[in-house]
């Protein structure tokens, strides 16, 4: 029997978005069919040249939904999806053993294979339930819901009407959901399932990847996928604000030779990789070229923040903490 399409956690959509963009130097939001291949390898999923030709000529007509030969991030994920569903992709499968602060769960989707298993991290989930509690505590809509128990299941069940969620798009992006069309009263299971599809529709709106995800499953409180539309949401406000025209400081981190109008062009999460690079070259660290495997020990984190606050905060006076004995 040929498996179900698998769903793709957080952790794995992020690389494939980091994966994507290398690959996709102009920025347009599209790579071509033949540069398939040499996205495949960013997606640590080589295949020997004649799989891809057939991938180009059957699976291509699925992924590539408007026809144009060129593929957008959505459509590879989707290709994704149905190569990690296949015998091809055995080797990209990883197992996820259950280790301390982890939480793995079975596949809880309709659309998992059978045997999936998801797992999320019990202080992502803390984080983000402080940073809900903070952000929605004087919200008058959400005192039925606030403050959660970071302990517990709270939040999965607390976004279930989707009123947090909408709040929340709002915190990120202002103005994007209208309040008045967000369902708030004498909720029924129709007007719930309106405000979940208003939540993912706008997320999909400030650039949010919704892929394989549905109302029913934040209803449900699927652990992996709520996460992971969550951080998404959170990451979108977070990067609201890094703006040249918000934070003239942020000139200070033109390279030599480069020109403002160069600067203005990067991302925000480009501009806040340069501004972490530049504290850490000052620290005499070497610099990072990511925000996932390159700061997994910490010690890019160690080396900004004691160059940023190196007598403490508000919270208390610097850690002193040895790293002489880590490789």
């Amino acid at each position: 029997m040929e498996n179900s399409t698998t769903t793709i956690s957080r952790e794995e959509l992020e690389e494939l978005q980091e994966a994507f963009n290398k690959i996709d130097i102009d920025n347009s939001g599209y790579v071509s069919d033949y540069e398939l291949q040499d996205l495949f390898k960013e997606a640590s999923l080589p295949l020997p040249g004649y799989k891809v030709r057939e991938i180009v000529e059957k699976i291509l007509s699925v992924a590539d939904s408007n026809k144009d030969g060129k593929i957008s991030f959505e459509e590879f994920v989707s290709l994704m999806q149905e190569l990690k569903s296949k015998d091809i992709s055995k080797t990209f499968r990883k197992i996820i053993n259950k280790r301390e602060g982890i939480t793995a769960i079975g596949g809880t989707s309709t659309i998992s294979s059978e045997g999936t298993q998801h797992s999320y991290s019990e202080e992502e989930k803390v984080a983000f339930v402080n940073w809900i509690n903070k952000a929605l505590e004087n919200d008058p809509d959400c005192k039925h819901l606030i403050p959660m128990n970071p302990n517990d299941d709270s939040l999965f069940k607390s976004l279930a009407d989707g009123i947090l969620l909408c709040k929340m798009i709002n915190l990120s992006e202002p103005d994007t959901i209208d309040e008045r069309a967000i369902n708030k009263k004498k909720l029924t299971p129709f007007t719930i399932s309106e405000n979940l599809n208003l939540a993912l529709n706008s997320a999909s709106a400030i650039g949010c990847t919704v892929v394989n995800i549905g109302a029913s499953d934040l209803k449900e409180g699927k652990p992996h996928l709520v996460l992971g539309l969550l951080w998404q949401i959170i990451k979108v406000g977070l990067f609201a604000d890094i703006e040249i025209s918000r934070n003239e400081a942020l000139i200070a981190l033109l390279n030599e030779g480069e020109e403002l109008e160069e600067l203005m062009k990067l991302s925000p999460e480009e501009l806040l990789l340069r501004w972490v690079n530049y504290h850490l070259t000052n620290a005499g660290w070497h610099t990072i070229s990511n925000f996932s495997q390159d700061i997994k020990d910490s010690r890019a984190y160690f080396h900004l923040l004691n160059q940023i606050a190196p007598k403490g905060g508000e919270d208390g006076p610097a850690i002193a903490i040895d790293l002489s004995g880590i490789n």
